[in-house]
């Protein structure tokens, strides 16, 4: 079952970057059906309407190529979602996992529809930004699914555990955005760094999320790209807080360290972007770097382990810690748990 996870994680982490590729190419349309490609399998089955589209519409968004860069994404991900459900049917038989698996099946329901409307609502912004996020959710899943048992538990007070937190949401929220940006083709609304356009503030800032079919005006597209910007700083002051509160404990410092790197990438890509004009490699550098930094953000907030000594409320609601196995008093340090024997080993990564 192990095996399985990790052979979905991979996976997904293929689909993902792919995804944007076919969103940045401007192939999202390629097969304006779903799930098939003109109701073919295939995009060479349905070569005959393909090639009678773009006889209707020379610029069209459909092409053989278009056409091929979609399916294959939608191959990909049917083989990911036929992953989870047999991940979740090991899970229901074993009795491991089984909350995991549901969430996973949940998500991939979601996702499957997210997708079909995503095609058939013509990219409509919300749809992709949501397809977008739940896609990111899936890869934490799964990475959780996979990777967690894996992690030791690092004891941290409670504050710092809802710093983790908070970086986790700030990231999730930056990505959302980011996915705004990108769907109303706005990367370039914002001309130069560090101002836009050269004004420190936009003047229709309140513009940025509406919500209306068609083109928007470039007012709005500023709006919400400028925000995308505010919400990097905001990433970025949250994750220097979160270090500088972690860093005293050692068994935390590589992947603080990781987190700086990613943290300090992604702004420097968003930059260059702006600056080069978006190139498609260094766009889905961006989304890939994302990805990345959601992923260390929850494999940070899974190793943090808060004591029963300091979430009293929990320890009484829940009985998480049985009377027999009383956890030490915090040190900074690996969470572990007086054994029987008189040793102490690390406690697993555990969603708490």
């Amino acid at each position: 079952m192990k095996k399985l996870a990790w052979l979905a994680l991979l996976l997904a982490c293929v689909v993902l970057p792919l995804g944007a590729y076919v969103r940045l190419s401007d192939a999202g349309l390629g097969c304006p059906d779903w799930p098939g490609c003109y109701g073919r399998l295939s995009p060479a089955h349905a070569a005959a309407a393909i090639e009678q589209a773009m006889q209707l519409q020379p610029d069209g968004p459909v092409s053989p190529d278009k056409a091929w860069k979609e399916m294959l994404h939608r191959y990909l991900a049917g083989s990911l979602g036929l992953l989870i459900l047999w991940q979740a049917l090991q899970a229901w038989r074993s009795g491991r996992q089984r909350r995991i698996a549901g969430l996973l099946l949940l998500s991939l329901a979601l996702q499957a529809v997210l997708g079909m409307l995503t095609v058939t609502m013509r990219l409509q912004p919300l749809v992709v930004t949501g397809h977008l996020l739940l896609g990111m959710s899936l890869l934490a899943l799964l990475l959780w699914q996979a990777a967690g048992s894996r992690w030791p538990g690092v004891r941290v007070r409670a504050g710092q555990r809802r710093l983790a937190w908070l970086l986790l949401l700030a990231v999730a929220g930056q990505i959302a955005l980011g996915g705004w940006v990108s769907s109303h083709q706005a990367a370039l609304a914002c001309q130069g760094f560090p101002r836009c356009n050269g004004s420190w503030w936009p003047s229709a800032l309140a513009d940025a999320f509406v919500l209306q079919s068609g083109a928007l005006p470039m007012a709005s597209l500023v709006a919400m790209h400028w925000l995308h910007r505010l919400g990097a700083l905001v990433v970025m002051l949250v994750l220097g807080l979160l270090c500088w509160r972690l860093w005293p404990i050692p068994g935390l410092r590589r992947q603080l360290l990781l987190l700086l790197v990613l943290g300090l990438l992604q702004p420097m890509l968003g930059v260059a972007n702006v600056l080069w004009l978006h190139p498609l490699p260094l766009a889905l550098a961006h989304h890939a770097g994302a990805m990345l930094l959601l992923a260390s953000s929850c494999m940070l907030l899974c190793r943090l382990q808060v004591p029963a000594a300091y979430r009293p409320l929990r320890q009484h609601w829940l009985g998480w810690q049985s009377r027999s196995s009383p956890v030490q008093p915090w040190r900074g340090g690996m969470l572990s748990r007086r054994q029987g024997n008189g040793r102490e080993g690390s406690r697993p990564c555990l969603p708490v």
